[in-house]
């Protein structure tokens, strides 16, 4: 018996509790009657993982006001997406894996995540809005890192989706009404590092593999939106394919009503396959979208024309939805943004940042223009480097896929 008292009054507190999280939610994304343009963008991106060393890395480039003694960069924290920011401005839901808990005391060990507050402020003056935390590592300060992490991601007024404060609340996910598109998150864990406890207490996590009830979620939150969009934490790590068994359930839940799968955890970029449904919808899944930020290390784990592709090589995605139409169903189409995170030696320890391969390239052909000629030639080696990079991940991504709905950034 999950909860002490008898299964009817479990079963009606659950019930009730779901109608008035739904009830709120329809609330929320009512129209409000003004003018829209039917157009939503949404960006995503693959694991943010906070290792020792990347940690230090932000510390190392703390920003003290001497007056105040209060950081000017969140302890350091925007340091790592200083140069990513700009990819992320513009769409209007950013979502993104956070791959680790934040809990007092702040301790972590190697593969035991744990982090600094300052990093949720960073994440969000970066950017990201909503934060995906159903994953192998948000056990990984027991029960009470996983209620700390929802509160300190509550208190920085982000959304965050696959675990929440109870089973109605996370299995309702979210919706968001976006120019007049309601957009619909649910997320889920495929993969735990421990087994996860009989009875959730102040929380629940989603199971990817619970398939009954990942129905009847789709069923549920496919009633208040348009368009809806699933996150996942499941695969083989470094594996730069799919596992058959993720590929056929996926697309069950694409022909339930999901409209876009979003997956990680492989740390490695996984391709992307087009799905057309029963009733006729054209979905997606990205099986896997790498490391957003990471200390992994560069180790090639696949060869593309010669180019290595590791865990240190990701991508932004930018989901374009506009309506077919009035009234009509959205359509999707998608821009795919490169990015790899550089990882150096600096001053004070590491210097790790997300950078975008054509916004690095841009930087260098703007200096190439006052360089002397022994700096021209480093540049343009670095210049073939990106576009060897750039070409590299698109063919690992999209392999001989062609679609219209699909623009990669070069």
């Amino acid at each position: 018996m999950p909860y002490p008292f008898d299964s009817l009054n479990f079963q009606s507190v659950m019930r009730m509790k779901k109608l008035i999280f739904i009830l709120l939610s329809v609330i929320a994304v009512m129209p409000t009657g003004c003018s829209r343009s039917g157009k939503a963008v949404i960006a995503f991106t693959g694991d943010i993982m906070m290792h020792i060393p990347v940690k230090a890395s932000a510390i190392a480039h703390n920003k003290v006001n001497e007056a105040t003694r209060v950081s000017n960069n969140n302890g350091g924290f925007d340091f790592l997406f200083e140069r990513i920011q700009d990819s992320l401005k513009g769409p209007e839901i950013v979502v993104g894996n956070m791959e680790f808990p934040v809990s007092p005391p702040f301790y972590a060990k190697p593969k035991i995540f744990n982090c600094y507050p300052e990093v949720i402020p960073a994440l969000k003056k970066a950017g990201f809005t909503m934060l995906h935390i159903a994953n192998n590592h948000i056990m990984d300060q027991g029960e009470k890192g996983i209620i700390s992490t929802m509160d300190f991601i509550r208190n920085n007024r982000l959304d965050y989706i696959g675990v929440a404060i109870d089973e109605p609340a996370a299995r309702a996910g979210i919706v968001k009404n976006v120019d007049g598109i309601r957009v619909g998150f649910i997320g889920y864990a495929g993969h735990l590092n421990y087994p996860l406890p009989k009875i959730q207490k102040g929380y629940h996590l989603n199971w990817l593999y619970n398939a009954a009830e990942v129905k009847r979620d789709i069923a549920d939150i496919r009633s208040r939106c348009d368009y809806l969009v699933l996150v996942a934490h499941t695969g083989v790590e470094y594996s730069p394919q799919p596992r058959p068994m993720d590929s056929d359930l996926m697309k069950t839940y694409l022909n339930q009503g999901v409209d876009l799968i979003i997956c990680h955890h492989t740390h490695l970029l996984q391709p992307v396959e087009k799905i057309v449904t029963s009733d006729g919808r054209d979905c997606f899944i990205f099986y896997s979208l790498g490391n957003f930020i990471s200390n992994q290390d560069a180790k090639a784990h696949l060869y593309v024309s010669g180019v290595p592709i590791t865990t240190r090589d990701s991508i932004i995605i930018r989901c374009i939805l506009k309506r077919a139409g009035s009234g009509g169903r959205p359509v999707a189409r998608f821009e795919i943004i490169p990015i790899v995170t550089i990882n150096e030696p600096g001053t004070g320890g590491r210097m790790i940042q997300t950078v975008s391969l054509s916004r690095e390239r841009e930087n260098l052909k703007k200096r190439y223009a006052h360089a002397d000629e022994k700096e021209k030639v480093e540049i343009n080696r670095r210049i073939q480097g990106i576009n060897q990079k750039s070409a590299a991940i698109k063919i690992s991504l999209l392999k001989n896929f062609i679609s219209g709905e699909i623009t990669f950034i070069e």
